[in-house]
């Protein structure tokens, strides 16, 4: 495995699908079967993987303030890492939509506990005063699939795309991504954004 402060391995590519796909809805549907697949044993390592790294990567960079989600179907569970990053005495984020769907926000709180269910939604998300983009110190970021380069796959409705520039150049970018999923997928385009980091049951490692 890998550190932040001193990455001894590569990123590397994992085996592409039996049939390559050749848009971003075939590349998400490859990696949900990726996702469908992958054991207990193994999401609870990636699970476990996050938690040590990420809180070492904050400390790292003196965060005060780390952006999570809360995961829906396949995606990394974040539990482990909210519940050792509030041990460490971080504050954390979570992600919520605009009444209209149309954006993302990023909202101060307490940890998986606070969250309320969107209605008529899957998703989990916290109440009260969305923070200043610039707030955020580190972001770990649900990725769908991920390229070598950093170049992050999402789930189509580009919230993070447009997030993302928003804060300062310097806040920490993590992708939490199955190993499965590092694939040089295409098409990639100019708002797709590129992290700075990646997390897979396998370690962390710097981008780039």
């Amino acid at each position: 495995m890998s550190t932040a402060t001193s990455p001894v391995a590569t990123l590397a590519a994992a085996t592409l699908p039996a049939v390559v796909p050749i848009d971003k809805a075939g590349w998400r549907a490859a990696a949900d079967s990726v996702g469908r697949n992958r054991s207990p044993l193994l999401r609870k390592r990636h699970a476990t993987v996050l938690a040590v790294h990420v809180c070492s990567l904050a400390q790292a960079l003196g965060a005060r303030l780390v952006g999570l989600y809360s995961p829906i179907g396949a995606e990394a569970d974040t539990r482990d890492l909210a519940n050792a990053l509030l041990v460490a005495g971080y504050q954390l984020a979570y992600p919520r939509l605009l009444p209209d769907g149309s954006a993302l926000q990023m909202v101060p709180c307490a940890g998986p506990s606070a969250l309320v269910r969107r209605p008529r939604a899957r998703l989990l998300e916290p109440s009260g005063m969305a923070c200043d983009p610039a707030d955020l110190d580190l972001i770990v970021v649900p990725t769908v699939a991920l390229s070598t380069d950093g170049t992050r796959l999402g789930r189509g409705g580009g919230h993070y795309d447009r997030y993302l520039p928003k804060m300062r150049a310097e806040t920490g970018t993590v992708a939490a991504v199955a190993a499965g999923c590092v694939w040089p997928w295409q098409p990639q385009l100019a708002h797709d954004v590129r992290l700075r980091w990646a997390c897979t049951e396998n370690g962390l490692f710097v981008i780039g």
